[in-house]
């Protein structure tokens, strides 16, 4: 089995039953073979998947990042024919002739390209192709769930601090609105509510209501410092997942005086990061909704509308929307924002899933 991490793409050798009555050996050597390959193709996410298992009385769920499907490759009949078109009589390279020949060079003057023109070479089916090929595999191993290897993955899952899991006890709904925080902003509520129920200007005073839920775990240095610390991780990464935040909390210098703040609680932390006002929630990563770019931005209002529904989008679904709302753009306009949040797939959009470098 092996693996290329950048191309997600995963190969599987598995063997074949030579001795099986099923098995045609009276053919041409070239074309036996005595295993095949199963070769990966991405998936569709239609939804958010996980795996999940349980061991000594405790419960480990972990988020997939990607699916693929497993088809048989048919490599080994393109060496078979490449073997075959060589014939009997084909000389090798050590039987050509010693003498030296000459070639025609041809040189050609290549115009500098446009960034749509670069773009539109990325996207092809011979770019991609060819990335992937210059990407080496990472050979894996398979170990048991009783293996000394899956032992040890699991004590390092599972070497979080120990907690008295009877002192906090709560009622099914509310457990689940903990692990699974309702979004703070929706359409109904665009600035989100008070603890009373009273609107609350964005960045306003939702945060220190937000943090201070979470039973006082800050300083009131730190609870000050939070919101520019935040306002300064999203100022350089307009998409971030909650893990980012947490990072960039307790390393960066712009974040020190908040630093606390990066052992804050999920939800906590989630409202936290919502109620600064210019930020979406979605597929397990927040959004930067509004930059400040008056030509950009309207751009970027459609391209969250079409990521709201599902994690990835084609060219021609933003230009229907675009038309819809009578909206003109440039290419490099289209693209600066595009590449912002989304990342490349062939010819389909996919929404990061956090930044990188931090």
């Amino acid at each position: 089995m092996r693996f290329k991490p950048k191309a997600k793409r995963i190969e599987v050798d598995l063997p074949l039953d030579t001795e099986s009555r099923n098995y045609n050996d009276v053919i041409e050597d070239m074309k036996k073979v005595n295993q095949f390959t199963l070769r990966s193709t991405l998936t569709e996410d239609r939804t958010n998947l996980a795996v999940a298992t349980v061991k000594g009385g405790k419960l480990l769920i972990a988020p997939l990042d990607f699916a693929v499907q497993l088809r048989p490759s048919m490599h080994h009949l393109n060496v078979a024919a490449g073997d075959k078109s060589k014939g009997p009589g084909h000389e090798s390279d050590d039987e050509e002739d010693d003498e030296p020949k000459l070639h025609a060079v041809e040189v050609q003057v290549q115009k500098r390209e446009t960034e749509r023109q670069a773009q539109a070479r990325k996207n092809s089916y011979a770019y991609i192709t060819q990335q992937e090929e210059e990407e080496a595999f990472v050979n894996l191993g398979i170990h048991g769930d009783n293996s000394v290897a899956a032992e040890q993955i699991w004590e390092k899952f599972m070497a979080a601090k120990e907690l008295d899991h009877g002192s906090r006890k709560m009622e099914r709904q509310a457990y689940l609105r903990a692990i699974v925080p309702p979004p703070s902003v929706t359409a109904s509520n665009p600035h989100g509510a008070g603890p009373d129920g009273a609107a609350v200007a964005p960045g306003a005073a939702l945060l220190p209501t937000a943090i201070g839920s979470a039973g006082g775990q800050l300083s009131e240095t730190a609870r000050a410092a939070l919101p520019a610390a935040l306002r300064a991780l999203f100022k350089e990464h307009t998409v971030c997942s909650l893990a980012n935040v947490r990072s960039w909390l307790d390393s960066a210098a712009a974040a020190k005086d908040a630093k606390e703040a990066a052992l804050l609680p999920d939800k906590a932390l989630h409202d936290a990061v919502l109620s600064l006002g210019h930020l979406k929630s979605m597929h397990r990563v927040y959004v930067v909704t509004k930059t400040g770019d008056e030509k950009t931005d309207p751009l970027r209002k459609l391209v969250v509308e079409l990521l709201e529904a599902k994690e990835s989008f084609k060219r021609s679904e933003f230009n229907d929307l675009s038309r819809t709302n009578n909206m003109s753009f440039s290419e490099s306009q289209y693209n600066k924002v595009v590449k912002d949040i989304c990342e490349s797939r062939g010819n389909t959009w996919h929404i990061k899933n956090g930044a990188s470098g931090i």
